[in-house]
């Protein structure tokens, strides 16, 4: 079977609804906008179209790629020789609220209760745009992801990390669908091959960085939340009153500030290069300073002059110049300080 039979037999399948091109750009579908193009790209509208696809894909081994927000990826120059599956349109949400308690915000006398909240989102919908859903209907514990780029699914996936916090520390559950167990589906048996991981407190499956479903063929489609709700109106599916609504903006508005002001949006990048290893004592970015590499280039890409542990796209630069530079960071950094820093973005 060509690629051109398989595109055609995925767009045949029965239940499948989507949209299937061939050599479809990937630059633009990533934060670092470099890369070059998908055999196949597959964009199902929903769960059962996702799993239509996989079928037939299964029933010839061909090799899958999913793609969320393509912002912690650098596509190599010669593309993703593999079947490339976005989850943009798995989108959605639904709410499950606890029962109401005593809840008091320091500065904000208007939150006189609170309810614990369940939030289930479809894996597709981007961080940012969770954020900005949660505000309008009062639920906190967001803030600190407001401006982060993303889809819920990729945050699961990397157990995002930031201003301290975990994103899988949010998680309660996550319904997924395992590459290798699929098998024939309509919407009357959709429900057989959808699993679900429940989040324990106890075990290390989740760590810095760290997620179950790293390592695996699972495709995550959905991921419920704890959350919490500072306004009861929501349960009758209203948005919050304009007071809590604003005071949770002001909230998600302070991180997005500090990401500009740190800057995180200058220019095309995929986040922070490197992770952070507490042995070294000091972040990453910082020792990267300390070896004087700011402000290195290598072809179109650079070490961002304002922050040790970005590397962004001039405009120019290739997804060779990006791992050249990075392995050069590296080298550099282990010959000065002794220290092994870990890649945080993955080459695909």
């Amino acid at each position: 079977m060509n690629i051109r039979e398989l595109g055609e037999a995925i767009e045949k399948s029965e239940g499948f609804r989507g949209t299937v091109s061939y050599n479809e750009p990937l630059a633009e579908r990533t934060t670092m906008k470099v890369g070059g193009p998908a055999l196949i790209f597959v964009e199902p509208e929903d769960v059962l179209s996702l799993a239509s696809a996989l079928v037939v894909l299964k029933g010839v081994k061909a090799p899958v790629f999913v793609l969320g927000g393509g912002s912690n990826i650098v596509v190599k120059d010669e593309g993703i020789r593999k079947v490339v599956i976005s989850t943009a349109k798995l989108k959605g949400t639904t709410m499950v609220p606890g029962k109401p308690m005593p809840f008091e915000i320091e500065g904000f006398e208007q939150a006189k209760e609170c309810c614990p909240i369940t939030v289930s989102v479809g894996a597709g919908m981007g961080v940012t745009e969770l954020t900005e859903w949660a505000s309008k209907y009062g639920i906190i514990g967001l803030e600190k992801f407001a401006g982060l780029p993303g889809t819920v699914g990729g945050a699961c996936f990397m157990n995002a990390r930031c201003y301290g916090e975990d994103f899988g520390g949010l998680v309660m559950q996550v319904k997924y669908i395992d590459m290798d167990d699929v098998h024939y589906v309509n919407k009357f048996t959709l429900d057989s091959i959808i699993k679900t991981y429940t989040h324990y407190s106890t075990g290390d499956d989740w760590d810095y960085k760290k997620s179950p479903f790293q390592g695996k063929r699972w495709i995550i489609i959905e991921a419920s939340l704890a959350l919490k709700c500072i306004d009861m109106y929501i349960t009758e599916g209203c948005f919050a009153n304009p007071a809590v609504q604003d005071y949770i903006r002001k909230g998600n508005s302070f991180y997005i500030k500090d990401r500009e002001d740190k800057g995180h949006f200058k220019a095309p990048s995929a986040g922070s290069v490197f992770k952070n290893n507490r042995e070294f004592g000091k972040p990453s970015g910082k020792i990267i300073d300390e070896v004087g590499l700011k402000g290195t280039k290598m072809g179109g890409a650079q070490v961002a002059p304002w922050h040790g542990n970005f590397i962004i796209n001039n405009g120019n630069a290739t997804a060779a110049d990006v791992k050249n530079l990075v392995a050069f960071v590296q080298e550099k950094v282990k010959e000065n300080t002794g220290f092994s820093l870990e890649s945080e973005i993955l080459f695909v």
